[in-house]
């Protein structure tokens, strides 16, 4: 019997173009325009712009794009700053298996590994689609590792970013099975950030994006990663899970079941295991035009083991102060309380409501319940008010079409996202070439129409 990584690795190196199934084509293109459209809203925010500054010093010179800048550099050096622009809103996609935000280091990785190595559309659809498998199957025992204080998005984008390069940089089966070990040694992050409002926590998939390419670029000049990393008695599974129980599981349906194709979206810039909230939220305000000013109470039931809305995370629980803007982010109190008040979430919001007083009293209003009748995306809300009468919500009220985009609706989401900081010409190209990606020869008129920022 092979080993998982083993496995993995020979998946991620024979996976063929031309077997995907249209609809898992269709989800990459959808993943890869709804990261770069996050990017972009992202790369103002103080995170990305220290990112920023901090590759301009260690690049050397190279031929990947720094998204939203004239500037290039090496891929390694270059995804620094995209990845962090990505995932420092904390609106990127994510999966609800791992719990992790694969696609902050996937595509920032796999287009500028493409850049420097002169791949097609179809080498990047082929890369992602093994990227998110790989890295989102490497997280199959994530629940019980960010229990032990684990993030497990810090681990998964190691293994997500080194399979993307190893596609890409054409490596054998051999050396494809060597990097994912090899990054699977070096990976890791914990969840403090969370609950102290450091922004080093949008750094960690970036980390993992470097790490990545470094452990493809070792892989191909002979590096030998541990067979046993998962399996092994000090192995990944033990160290970060503590246990090897049903680990195999991470293999069930390779090749035929894509996880890309789990992939869920944000329509709020808060963690993937507050968008069910958030949506309730927004959906009872908007119905009956609520007036936050009359709230007395806001009681949230949310699923004891489900596998996305979920309230067992670091920092999900907190009710301000809030400090930083990174505390808000993760806060479900906070997102419940910021639509309530405002009508809705978005970054604008979030900087102008943190520290106003009526926000803090309502978000402390807002009580968290774990309950054992409930799971999935389901969850009860209940808002009482001051005549007495109540409110009531539950997962029916959260817009499904928001999680799971398609093409269209990821377009509307990218023009809008995009709005103030990418010019509209280049936004509606990106749309379109993003549309025929599969078409193209180069993804250098990706990176050019992501250097064309609104005037």
């Amino acid at each position: 019997m092979q080993t998982i990584v083993r496995t993995l690795g020979a998946y991620a190196s024979d996976l063929v173009y031309d077997e995907l199934p249209a609809a898992v084509v269709e989800k990459a293109k959808v993943c890869i325009l709804d990261l770069l459209g996050i990017a972009a809203a992202g790369y103002a925010r103080d995170n990305a712009q220290t990112a920023l500054r901090a590759a301009l010093r260690l690049a050397a010179p190279g031929k990947a794009s720094v998204w939203m800048t004239p500037h290039t550099m090496r891929a390694v050096d270059a995804v620094l700053p995209n990845s962090v622009a990505s995932h420092c809103i904390l609106q990127d996609d994510w999966l609800p298996l791992s719990h992790s935000h694969i696609g902050a280091a996937v595509v920032p990785v796999a287009l500028a590994v493409a850049e420097e190595e002169a791949c097609s559309g179809r080498d990047v659809i082929t890369a992602v689609v093994a990227a998110y498998d790989v890295a989102d199957r490497a997280g199959h025992l994530s629940v019980p590792a960010f229990d032990r204080g684990f993030r497990p998005s810090a681990l998964c984008a190691y293994f997500g970013a080194s399979t993307a390069a190893a596609r890409l940089m054409r490596l054998t089966r051999e050396e494809t099975v060597n990097a994912i070990a090899c990054s699977g040694s070096v990976s890791g992050g914990v969840l403090q950030p969370w609950r102290d409002g450091s922004m080093e926590w949008s750094f960690q998939e970036a980390f993992g994006a470097r790490a990545g390419i470094t452990a493809a670029v070792l892989a191909a000049e002979g590096i030998v990663g541990s067979p046993n990393l998962f399996e092994g008695s000090h192995g990944l599974n033990r160290s970060y899970s503590g246990t090897n129980e049903n680990e195999r599981g991470a293999l069930d349906g390779l090749g035929t079941h894509f996880h890309i194709s789990d992939t869920c979206f944000k329509r709020f810039p808060t963690g993937g295991a507050n968008q069910g909230s958030a949506s309730v939220a927004y959906r009872l305000r908007h119905r009956h035009g609520l007036d936050y000013r009359r709230i007395v109470r806001v009681e949230v039931e949310i699923p004891r083991n489900g596998t996305h809305e979920r309230m067992n995370y670091a920092g999900i629980p907190y009710a301000g102060p809030y400090h930083t803007v990174d505390q808000c982010f993760i806060s479900k109190p906070f997102a419940i309380a910021v639509i309530l008040k405002t009508g809705d979430m978005t970054l604008a919001r979030i900087e102008a409501e943190r520290s106003d007083g009526e926000l803090l009293e309502l978000a402390a209003k807002v009580s968290l319940r774990e309950a054992e009748d409930l799971n999935g995306w389901n969850l009860r809300m209940r808002i009482a008010l001051d005549d007495g009468s109540v409110i009531e919500g539950d997962g029916a009220d959260i817009d499904q079409s928001q999680l799971r985009l398609s093409y269209a609706t990821a377009s509307e989401k990218f023009l809008q996202v995009t709005h103030d900081v990418l010019d509209g010409d280049a936004a509606r190209e990106l749309i379109s070439h993003i549309s025929a990606l599969d078409k193209l020869r180069t993804v250098e008129p990706l990176s050019h129409l992501m250097s064309r920022r609104r005037a």
